[in-house]
């Protein structure tokens, strides 16, 4: 049960308007799901490296200006993981994915707000299924697939369990 009720996913995504997100539930079958449902899943890790550490104080610096969340709880939250090594590697692309698509043009903070909300939905959903699930309100359809295109890996979309 890899990637059990991610945070990050659940704080970015309500925040950004209760846009539903793609979840792989533990029998296989794929869905997109209301965040407002997932629960948080205890903390798992008893310590992160001083290397993961740098690394998420990169992407609390990255994207601190269109999701508020502390430091600190960037930390607790990564905790949470089971393999905290895969979830920094998928936000790093996301990082490198929406600093170069924010670089090439003077963008308002919505659009920032945007940008990471669509970058956040392909992590875990293919490029044609965010479009298809996603309200785009100051991004046209080709620069989300622009944004897109930066974003280099797989969709990976996130496991939950019913309990």
């Amino acid at each position: 049960m890899n990637r059990i009720l991610y945070l990050f996913f659940f704080v970015a995504l309500v925040s950004c308007q209760n846009e539903q997100q793609k979840i792989e539930r533990t029998n296989g079958k794929t869905e997109w799901i209301d965040p407002n449902t997932i629960q948080l899943s205890p903390i798992i890790q008893d310590s992160l490296t001083s290397g993961q550490i740098e690394k998420i104080s990169y992407l609390h610096n990255t994207f601190k200006e269109v999701d508020p969340t502390s430091r600190e709880k960037w930390i607790e939250d990564f905790m949470r993981d089971y393999n905290p090594d895969n979830e920094i590697e998928i936000w790093m692309t996301m990082a490198n994915a929406y600093n170069s698509y924010v670089q090439l043009g003077e963008l308002n903070i919505e659009e920032k707000k945007e940008v990471y909300k669509i970058l956040l939905m392909r992590s875990s959903a293919p490029a044609d299924e965010v479009l298809s699930h996603i309200e785009l309100d100051y991004l046209s359809e080709k620069e989300a697939k622009q944004v897109m295109q930066a974003y280099q890996l797989e969709a990976k979309p996130i496991r939950v369990s019913k309990e």
